[in-house]
């Protein structure tokens, strides 16, 4: 009877064990997935900051106004605003989003290494 009792012990153990391994790999994982993710916005938004100092030179060389480059690139940017703006409750793209995200932060279920 005592063995039994020291084999599912022993049992219990080796799968906590495994669980824990487990766990922390898919944590882990997904730390390093979201890590990634930071660093890919961050460097879009200097992507988009760089281009937007560009683009509003640019207007600004043509229309030679340096006031009236920056503005025209703020009117842009408010246009793409007002849009999103009027679109944040559609649910396509919450859903979309939702699904693209957590396709990729979650990875791990359908990917094993």
């Amino acid at each position: 009877m005592m063995e039994i009792i020291s084999t599912l012990k022993k049992l219990i153990e080796v799968r906590f064990k495994i669980l824990k391994s487990e766990i922390t790999d898919k944590i882990s994982s997904m730390a390093a997935r979201l890590g990634i993710l930071v660093l890919m916005v961050l460097s879009a938004s200097f992507i988009l900051l760089f281009g937007s100092i560009s683009l509003a030179f640019y207007f600004s060389e043509i229309y030679e106004s340096s006031s009236i480059g920056f503005l025209l690139l703020t009117g842009i940017y408010l246009v793409i605003f007002i849009l999103l703006y009027l679109l944040r409750n559609t649910g396509f793209i919450q859903k979309s989003l939702k699904n693209s995200l957590s396709k990729y932060v979650f990875l791990f279920e359908n990917n094993k290494d």
